[in-house]
């Protein structure tokens, strides 16, 4: 039965998850405004903002919104942004609340809800692009992008999921918050899997074998619930939960390019057959 729509956040929403899932930090570096990296602020819906990073230039083959992991900020990303410029793809990599130059502070509902308002924002300003749009996660930021995927699945052309996580509950023990004692269970979380399972369009995981922050069986549990039927596993040999992109940068690269490559076929596809 899918219950992701119905799902109650503010169950796990407390301040003894949220002290242990957020690490907050804010952006030193002076807003970016260059040729082709700049720093563009979201407004929400409560009057709070989100601030991005943007990498494009003319010409672009697909386009990537990225949600980041609980201890990194958007401005982290800047070389890997400017590696998928030289890819011809562009790169938008946000923050939530209270990280990098954003307002407010962050919740478990928060980082849902916001999702929302910056996919709209981000698919507005595409809006006249014919590229696809790729969802993308990075541990924590998994949460995010299977929410939207879930969600918006006829605008979205492709996602990934970078070292995810199943299972919330597993996740928390692993921060250091105790489900029982907080009188929560599976069926009060994220529901990862169960929104995995709704997306059917093209999939990549990636994720390192050596990762003991989240083990790389969370990976396995999303792949084998994924609805896609045309998805793939990345498993990185040799690296852990934060160098897993710099160890196996070749292949991590390489199979990015290939789902942009099916994304762009499949949306073409679409498009001709409308």
């Amino acid at each position: 039965m899918t219950h992701w729509k119905n799902i109650d956040y503010s169950k796990i929403d407390l301040p003894e998850i949220n002290n242990v899932v957020f690490y907050p930090r804010h952006d030193p570096v002076c807003t970016l405004d260059n040729q082709f990296v700049k720093s563009i602020m979201i407004p929400i819906g409560d009057g709070e903002v989100i601030s991005t990073i943007w990498s494009e230039k003319e010409n672009m083959r697909g386009s990537i919104l990225f949600f980041h992991g609980n201890g990194e900020i958007a401005s982290d990303y800047l070389d890997i942004a400017h590696i998928f410029l030289q890819m011809d793809i562009r790169f938008v990599c946000a923050d939530y609340r209270g990280y990098g130059h954003s307002s407010g502070t962050p919740t478990i509902t928060s980082m849902i809800e916001d999702a929302h308002e910056i996919f709209k924002c981000i698919h507005d300003r595409l809006s006249d692009n014919h590229e696809p749009l790729i969802v993308m996660g990075r541990s924590l930021g998994a949460a995010s992008a299977l929410e939207l995927a879930a969600t918006y699945s006829d605008k979205i052309d492709g996602l990934i999921i970078e070292s995810g996580f199943a299972e919330t509950m597993s996740l928390l023990r692993t921060l250091g918050a105790d489900p029982s004692y907080l009188q929560i269970n599976e069926r009060d979380g994220f529901a990862n899997s169960d929104k995995i399972s709704n997306f059917f369009k093209p999939l990549l995981i990636i994720h390192a074998e050596e990762d003991f922050l989240i083990p790389i069986e969370q990976a396995e549990k999303l792949y084998a619930a994924a609805g896609s039927s045309h998805k793939e596993i990345l498993r990185i040999p040799a690296a852990g939960h934060n160098d897993i992109f710099f160890t196996g940068t070749e292949n991590y690269l390489k199979y990015v390019k290939e789902l942009i490559d099916v994304s762009i076929k499949m949306k073409s596809m679409k498009i001709s057959n409308s």
